[in-house]
């Protein structure tokens, strides 16, 4: 396979992470019951993929940086700098992820800035800004996943605070300013903004005395199996037995939860989280695909740093239902998932035992995913979990030796 590069892939074991899909994958045990939360696939300082047919072994982001025009092509050289533009990402949600929200590119740059000049370690735990780069981001789900994803349509909000006792006396006057909002979409931002900037600045012995009623009502109907995952008081209950603070408290990251859309995506189905755009994974497997960065501003539900002036800075107010995407057939064996990025695209090619798929020498560079099968690349044989890295401009035939399923991460060209 000269001129293509396996890849051995870092593995993220953040606590929340499954036991056995992303092991299952890698074709390894997990006897020490470890969780397995994210597989990283590229050349993100934070964990590069390493060449696994270099001798010394060379990790992708410096055999990029030495050989920048072979691996990503002019095209892309010329509008990221030498630097692959994308992060690759397989993920098993076991436990939820934080409410979350990432910055546009100006805000990124601002912020990082900002944070050097200060001194502050880019290792902090209360560093907002680890690069300077945006962080746009589709996902595929892999299995059933369930997931917060922006704020609900403002009548729906309505029905919530009106329906829940404990939330009477947050905003009483909602329904008549939402009124006097009518259809505005800046009045009705604005509105938004308010609630929860009330939401994020609430003395927290507010917080607490609001969640221990409403959870002490709630509890015994979800420990006798009486809320299903598609009320939100389900996943109250849970996110408050697995993110009580240390000192007992509440974490207000609860709100959100009765705030954001809640969504239960079936494989195949997508969403796309762009700037500002406030979500939180709650359960299953899935594909990412994002620019490749780490930036991430909290709003709750974590252990860790939740700066709220900063994520108040970042957020988008907008409100509505959430889009779910599907996959558009671009041929007979690939579908691609629109996102309104320049930074990748991602495809899934599926072929059945003995069909084939090939891809001209007009793309960006690509990093595939055997998801499932095996398939034959120039020769060699590419197995369930193996990953391989493509140049810029190098055509490749892909031929199935069973039913199989790759997913291509790549660089639009223009």
């Amino acid at each position: 396979m000269a001129g293509f590069h396996r890849l051995s892939c870092q593995v993220q074991h953040y606590a929340w992470g499954g036991y056995e899909f992303i092991p299952h994958l890698l074709g390894i045990d997990n006897p020490e019951g470890k969780p397995f939360a994210e597989l990283w696939m590229g050349a993100h300082p934070g964990a590069p993929s390493v060449l696994k047919n270099l001798r010394p072994a060379t990790d992708l982001q410096t055999w990029i940086s030495e050989n920048s025009m072979t691996a990503l092509g002019d095209q892309v050289i010329k509008k990221y700098g030498p630097r692959l533009p994308y992060l690759f990402k397989v993920l098993d949600a076991r436990d939820m992820l934080s409410i979350q929200v990432h910055p546009s590119k100006a805000q990124a740059e601002a912020g990082f800035a900002a944070e050097e000049r200060a001194g502050i370690p880019r290792q902090d735990p209360k560093r907002n800004y680890k690069d300077d780069n945006h962080k746009p981001e589709i996902h595929v789900a892999l299995s059933e996943f369930w997931m917060l994803h922006g704020f609900r349509p403002l009548e729906e909000i309505a029905d919530a605070l009106a329906a829940i006792p404990e939330f009477e006396n947050l905003a009483p006057q909602w329904p008549l300013y939402l009124q006097d909002v009518g259809v505005d979409p800046d009045g009705r931002r604005a509105l938004l903004r308010t609630l929860y900037e009330q939401i994020m600045m609430m003395p927290q012995e507010e917080v607490n005395i609001l969640f221990d009623g409403l959870l002490a009502r709630i509890e015994p109907l979800y420990d006798r199996g009486l809320l299903k995952k598609i009320s939100p008081h389900y996943w109250a209950v849970k996110a408050a037995r697995t993110f009580r603070l240390d000192n007992g408290d509440r974490d207000r990251g609860l709100f959100s939860i009765y705030l954001m859309n809640l969504l239960r995506l079936q494989p195949g189905q997508a969403t796309f989280q762009a700037a500002g755009v406030p979500h939180a994974y709650l359960e299953g497997s899935n594909i990412e695909l994002m620019a490749n960065s780490d930036n991430v501003l909290r709003g709750g539900l974590t252990p860790k740093h939740v700066d709220a002036v900063e994520l108040l800075k970042t957020l988008d107010f907008s409100s509505g239902p959430a889009a779910i995407l599907e996959g558009v057939p671009v041929s007979g064996s690939e579908i691609k998932y629109p996102a309104p990025v320049a930074d990748f695209a991602l495809s899934c090619i599926r072929l059945e035992r003995g069909g084939s798929h090939t891809q001209s020498k007009e793309h960006g560079p690509d990093c595939l995913l055997v998801l499932e099968g095996a398939v034959r690349l120039a020769g060699e044989s590419l197995q369930r979990g193996e990953v391989l890295f493509v140049p810029a401009g190098s055509g490749y035939s892909l031929a199935a030796d069973k039913q199989s399923v790759i997913w291509r991460a790549t660089v639009p060209l223009d």
